[in-house]
């Protein structure tokens, strides 16, 4: 076969053969086909092969650690050959992968005796145990994402495509090609034919097939047919995945065109799956059991038929009805426009694809509680993203309303103008009939207006949880679904203050009395990275609240006071509220263990009563911010960093 002699004459071990004699050489080998995720070889197996890649790619890896990724043109096996030993790691085929493979005796009479080659084998022994030994984990070549339906009638499978390619290409700087598949009767042009064979295109070849389809993203339009088999779908698309990854980091497939064949080997060559659903309660995944991709639903409202769903967690993806998408512009919209409600599931399923989303646990604590407000503001000042939100107590209350859409400043403005003395007790309206000295209504009334139009978790633009406590059985409960006031008003429900609030089965409580800082809700959400906040401090002596401080003056008119030996001792309102303090404050940096990094603002001269200390409170969580952005930001380009453009 020319292009395997082509091949050998390209690898530097080969270089020694002559034209005739690498003809002679190439009958020596033996073809075979692996399709994504066989297994070529373990660690510890006898080694008796050599192997060279005629096309695809292979990991390898030493544990569960890709630690380098093979492609055309390399080879493997040479070592346990020459040493006499086992296999030093596993490979395994990331792609469909054709290799050519000598066995023990070929490889003797052709190596062992020639000098030239065993130096080559060294010098690559070396690069190979110099990478391995540096602990880092090797990402592919290149990312294959497809998106498809097995409903033909569903809209936005073009928009998607694009849009996601776009924004990937903005995260990363990586290039990106679009290859669109279409329905056609015609045959493909000798270039196309060539494009989805196992041959190979000059650089010319493939640069003439691509045009420009937005900032940074290539395009080529691929001819589809009906009706062929899932094997020849997966022989075509392999072909085509190999050589366009040569020069492209993320190919995306637009699947304009879903024949069942074509459905079924998607896993053969893609590693994503983007699957437009109509609804997301249905969930009938058409890709066969056990396939080797990651899978993720995405919901267009657009079409008229399909269901929306409670936005509570990092999936599924949910693309609102919005007229600018239909303007002509639609991705030029989407990327430039990231925080509207359109354009966030997008870029979420994008970060979400890198393993990048990123989820905020906003503690609970009362006015400390104020403080979550600066930290947001230097988050988005500082191009942060914010993925997913879960809240406890006061922190559900600032998540609920900042996921409904309500910006930074906007809450910021309503915190100042509560938090004035006057306002004190406007959430008062005090209850006989319930267990607890207020109802909670009015408490609900004062914070709805953070919503706007949206009441239910079906409208939020970002995924949000509040955290609750069942007070009878003491699990925490993290709520998603159902009406957000109900939500944040079971969050926010201080035992004894509060009456506790009732769903379903549960009488919920305070969020703080089990998780007071709900880092673990925030990664069971699918957020891959998470930044904690916890505003309750630690006590300090000497720091007294209002509330505190008027009880204690109106004891002294309390005659039987002088009768008992405590007249030093706090009251009884100042135990419980100091032991809740302390609690929340060990509990919350315990609970917050899971996340990437923990926020813990110096609030320990404020109390949880200063509402009217707003622009303090906030002041600091800015403060508490800024010092922790090297930290996040080191941990975004952990997360991001292998993805970035390859120089």
């Amino acid at each position: 076969m020319k292009d395997f002699q082509d091949l050998l004459a390209s690898i530097p071990i080969f270089s020694f053969l002559g034209r005739a004699e690498t003809a002679a050489v190439e009958q020596l080998f033996v073809e075979s086909t692996h399709q994504k995720g066989d297994v070529i070889c373990r660690q510890g197996d006898e080694g008796s092969t050599f192997h060279v890649i005629l096309d695809g790619e292979l990991d390898v890896l030493a544990g569960d650690r890709v630690v380098t990724i093979l492609k055309r043109g390399d080879f493997f096996g040479e070592m346990a050959l020459l040493q006499g030993g086992k296999r030093s790691a596993s490979v395994i085929a990331n792609r469909r992968v054709k290799l050519m493979t000598l066995d023990r005796p070929s490889f003797n009479s052709l190596f062992m005796k020639n000098p030239k080659a065993l130096e080559y084998f060294t010098r690559v022994l070396c690069r190979r145990l110099a990478s391995t030994s540096s602990g880092e984990t090797t990402r592919g070549s290149s990312m294959v994402i497809t998106v498809g339906s097995r409903n033909h009638n569903l809209k936005g499978k073009t928009l998607v495509a694009s849009s996601l390619a776009g924004v990937l290409h903005d995260l990363t700087g990586a290039d990106v090609v679009i290859v669109r598949v279409r329905a056609t009767l015609e045959p493909p042009t000798d270039v196309f034919r060539e494009l989805l064979s196992n041959g190979q295109l000059t650089d010319d070849q493939l640069s003439n097939l691509f045009r420009q389809d937005s900032d940074g993203v290539m395009c080529v339009e691929v001819p589809g047919r009906a009706g062929l088999s899932a094997t020849i779908y997966e022989e075509k698309a392999s072909n085509l995945v190999s050589k366009l990854s040569q020069k492209f980091q993320f190919i995306v497939f637009d699947l304009g065109m879903d024949p069942k064949g074509l459905l079924e080997a998607v896993p053969t060559f893609s590693d994503v799956f983007v699957e437009l659903v109509d609804n997301a309660g249905l969930d009938v995944n058409l890709l066969p059991e056990g396939a080797k991709i990651k899978r993720f639903r995405l919901l267009n409202l657009f079409n008229s038929g399909s269901w929306g769903t409670s936005v509570s967690s990092c999936e599924p993806f949910v693309i609102p009805r919005d007229t600018a998408l239909s303007n002509g512009s639609a991705t030029s919209y989407i990327r430039t426009s990231k925080g509207t409600d359109a354009a966030l599931p997008i870029h979420r399923l994008a970060r979400k694809i890198l393993g990048a989303t990123i989820g905020v646990a906003l503690g609970g604590g009362a006015a400390f509680g104020i403080a979550h407000l600066g930290v947001l503001k230097v988050l988005e000042a500082n191009g942060v993203p914010i993925d997913l939100v879960a809240g406890c107590s006061q922190g559900s209350i600032i998540g609920v309303g900042y996921a409904a859409g309500m910006g930074v400043n906007n809450m910021i403005d309503m915190a100042m103008r509560l938090g004035k003395r006057e306002n004190s007790l406007l959430a008062v309206d005090l209850t006989l009939t319930k267990p607890g000295l207020l109802a909670g209504n009015r408490f609900i009334k004062i914070f709805a207006p953070l919503l706007g139009e949206k009441t239910t978790f079906e409208d939020l633009s970002i995924p949000c949880r509040t955290v609750a406590t069942d007070i009878q059985s003491g699990e925490r409960v993290s709520i998603g679904h159902g009406k957000l006031t109900t939500a944040f008003r079971a969050s926010a429900s201080v035992p004894m203050v509060f009456a506790p609030i009732k769903i379903g089965e549960h009488v919920l409580v305070d969020g703080g009395v089990a998780d007071p800082v709900p880092a673990e809700v925030v990664n069971q959400m699918g957020a891959d990275m998470c930044i904690a906040i916890n505003v309750v401090p630690p006590l300090k002596l000497g720091v007294e609240n209002a509330v505190s401080k008027t009880v204690r003056q109106m004891n002294r008119f309390n005659p039987l006071r002088y009768m008992g030996d405590d007249e030093d001792l706090p009251n009884m309102f100042d135990i419980i509220m100091n032991a809740m303090q302390i609690l929340q404050y060990e509990l919350g940096n315990f609970k917050a263990a899971s996340a990437d990094v923990l926020i813990n603002p110096d609030l320990s001269d404020f109390t949880w009563v200063e509402y009217y200390r707003s622009e303090e409170l906030i002041a600091r969580g800015a403060e508490a911010a800024e010092t922790a952005m090297p930290s996040i930001n080191r941990a975004i380009k952990e997360k991001l960093g292998p993805w970035k453009k390859r120089s």
